[in-house]
């Protein structure tokens, strides 16, 4: 039956459909075609997770992918990758206290997260290293459903790091000792990968991302290539980075030699670099392993392995699908058992019954007892209080704050009418000095438009038997108002509303209005 591995890395969607172990069908599809750049931000998860699914949908049926089982692999940055040490402990308390300890490493609250571990005792130290991976909920909710909403039965949902191990039992290697993994591609920008192992047990793993930023826009790969020396040189920092890290953690466990996943046009330099740090470099050559003339790519490498979870086992035995079930598992026995295990158990006392009856009325008794020295007093209180026409002696504590906080508010509106008062004289003395001849004002209005904004209208008429100097007059009035310091003290914007031409007493002039407005 054939299988379909599903790998969501950060710049590309990459399936491989396989038949046991020949490769079937492949195909990737870039993260641009599907994230678009900055618009993407402003577009809802739910839109986003029904564009993938019809993209996946059209490209199963374009490449004629018919497999009806699928295993999803998530990149690094979707998980939480934890190892970490911890006393021998019974089975039973394993459970709550990985959870205890796995809140040190997680950045939001551990009931939403899906998690699952595995443990390798330490029979020297008498302690159990415990490999921990976590994902969010949501996260992993989405990536079922793009899966279901395609009919295919999920088979797990693994680590990409760890499904690249599987190439290790494709090339007949049984990883004994303490051995490190390096799968790398210069040429793609998907993260690459860097594990410790010890016989076959996750010490240490690392993603190393040799790129930043997101996904090009317009739904196209990037055209500029890689340049490849400069990512073989942030490759060796970050290595030397995550060896001097291990090497911290694990002072005793000494890496025998190195595994190396890549590329044949970047394998001699990536040895040679193994080399140079003190590693025997075993270069696995995977092209040897698969019947398919299949170019090499990182993003190819690890959906094949994951498309193999059914027919190849490897180390770790980790499936964050296998412990979402579990979960939902024990979170309905967990519910029945809260609700009627005590419920059953429950043995009646007489005796028992009686004695608790008598606490509970001797305890009330004695409350009772101990108040009325206390509401004596508060009577009296009350009693001597002094009487205000507004405040009753029965009135509480919220009525008091209530009453205190009407009061202020009419003193500030007091306030406000004593200090914010507006006054007019000063302004409208100004107007009838810079009046030009020929212009009446027929209206002024003043309004408050706001509680420290009001507005001044201007409403007038000029005659001059000419159109065109009484529009210049009604100009030179603004800028006569405009020109007066006292004037534009209070008044900051001054500008004419309308210009319209009227009769009046028989003639033709030229009406206006001028609006003022202010701030105080």
């Amino acid at each position: 039956m054939n299988s379909l591995g599903i790998y969501f890395g950060p710049k590309a969607i990459s399936m491989v459909e396989t038949e046991k172990k020949k490769v079937k069908n492949h195909n990737l599809i870039p993260q641009a075609a599907v994230y678009n750049g900055e618009l993407d931000k402003k577009v809802p998860a739910e839109v986003k997770t029904i564009e993938i699914i019809a993209l996946l949908k059209d490209e199963l049926r374009r490449n004629k992918m018919d497999a009806r089982e699928a295993t999803i692999c998530l990149s690094g940055r979707d998980l939480i990758i934890r190892t970490f040490q911890m006393p021998v402990l019974p089975r039973q308390e394993m459970q709550s206290a990985i959870n205890f300890e796995a809140k040190k490493y997680i950045p939001f609250k551990i009931e939403e997260v899906i998690a699952d571990f595995q443990i390798k005792l330490d029979r020297l130290s008498h302690t159990s290293l415990v490999l921990y991976i976590g994902i969010k909920k949501e996260t992993l909710d989405r990536h079922i459903s793009i899966l279901n909403q395609l009919d295919l039965k999920i088979n797990a949902v693994e680590y990409s790091a760890f499904s690249i191990l599987r190439c290790l039992k494709l090339a007949g290697l049984n990883g004994r000792g303490v051995v490190g993994v390096l799968a790398a591609d210069l040429k793609e920008e998907d993260e690459i990968n860097f594990m410790v192992l010890e016989d076959g047990f996750p010490l240490f793993s690392r993603d190393i991302s040799l790129t930043a930023g997101h996904p090009e826009p317009q739904g196209k790969l990037p055209e500029k290539p890689v340049n490849i020396p400069e990512a073989l040189e942030k490759l060796k920092n970050e290595t030397r980075v995550s060896l001097d890290y291990y090497h911290r953690k694990f002072p005793t466990k000494t890496i025998k030699k190195m595994y190396l996943l890549s590329c044949q046009e970047s394998r001699q330099d990536i040895v040679a670099f193994i080399t140079e740090l003190g590693f025997a470099a075993h270069f696995i050559d995977i092209a040897q392993t698969i019947d398919k003339s299949v170019p090499y790519a990182l993003t190819f490498l690890k959906a094949y392995c994951a498309s193999l979870s059914r027919v190849l086992k490897a180390e770790p035995k980790l499936n964050l699908l296998a412990a979402r079930e579990r979960l939902a598992v024990l979170k309905e026995k967990t519910g029945e058992k809260d609700l009627f295990a005590g419920l059953r158990d429950l043995r009646l006392d007489f005796r028992v019954v009686s004695l608790s009856i008598a606490i509970c009325l001797s305890t009330f008794i004695y409350g009772s007892y101990q108040k009325r020295p206390l509401q004596k007093e508060l009577a009296d209180i009350r009693s001597a209080r002094v009487q205000v026409a507004s405040v009753g002696q029965e009135t509480g504590y919220d009525e008091l704050v209530k009453e205190e906080l009407e009061r202020r508010q009419k003193i500030e509106n007091l306030d406000k009418l004593v200090k914010k008062q507006f006054y007019l004289t000063d302004q409208l003395n100004i107007i009838p000095r810079v009046l030009p001849a020929g212009v009446w004002l027929t209206q002024l209005t003043f309004r408050k438009v706001e509680d420290n904004r009001a507005e001044l209208t201007l409403q007038g008429r000029v005659y001059l038997a000419d159109s065109g100097q009484e529009i210049e007059t009604v100009n030179k009035f603004v800028s006569n108002l405009k020109g007066s310091p006292d004037f534009t003290r209070y008044y900051k914007n001054i500008n004419i509303v309308s210009l319209d031409r009227a009769q009046f007493a028989g003639e033709s002039s030229t009406s206006f209005v001028v609006t003022c407005g202010s701030s105080y």
